[in-house]
């Protein structure tokens, strides 16, 4: 009964607001005796205006091309979370998988460096003259520094391309197979700070 009472009232509310709304308006429409109901007869439409739908500007008026990125990106979007939510994200979730994705990235990243400075080395030596190599090892041993400079490379070689095997197999997992445009690769290595 009650609520059947809070509907009347609600009814007769509106009611009362638009026989208001109608008798205010009424008012305005009566003309003062000889007066032109103080609506002067005066227009001030001039005929010109603009179809802003149709005009190149409204079709691209600020667009700067990320709201194609974010439909191709879908759920990757989530990658606008802070660092600290995707690092604390539950490893299943998106927000998760795209913290797995980074840290990949960055370990890959950091093999890759390793590997570049192992290889930096390894040349260094195997290009130096007999000269360099007298004054560099006076006592012996450059054998030997070719040999550990050539086992470290092959160490750095092997777990860059295990970092970027586990960094590929991130971002299946993270796409669902799906492949990305390279400007969505770029759009999520940015949201990522990568």
């Amino acid at each position: 009964m009650t609520s059947r009472l809070k509907m009347i009232a609600k009814n007769s509310l509106s009611v009362l607001a638009v026989s208001t709304l109608v008798l205010t308006s009424a008012t305005a429409a009566f003309a003062e005796r000889g007066g032109n109901g103080n609506g002067n007869g005066n227009g001030n439409s001039n005929g010109n205006g603009n179809n802003s739908s149709n005009s190149a500007e409204a079709r691209n008026n600020g667009n700067n091309g990320r709201g194609e990125l974010a439909r191709e990106l879908r759920g990757l979007n989530a990658a606008h979370a802070n660092a600290n939510a995707l690092a604390n994200a539950a490893p299943n979730s998106m927000p998760g998988r795209l913290n797995g994705y980074k840290l990949a990235q960055e370990s890959a990243a950091q093999a890759n460096a390793v590997e570049t400075a192992a290889q930096d080395e390894y040349d260094r030596l195997i290009g130096l003259t007999e000269e360099e190599i007298a004054a560099q090892y006076p006592e012996g041993g450059y054998e030997d520094a070719v040999l550990n400079a050539a086992q470290t490379l092959q160490v750095a070689s092997d777990d860059a391309a295990a970092a970027q095997a586990i960094a590929a197999e991130s971002l299946v997992v993270l796409t669902d197979g799906r492949v990305l445009s390279d400007a969505a690769m770029a759009e999520l290595h940015r949201l990522l700070g990568l």
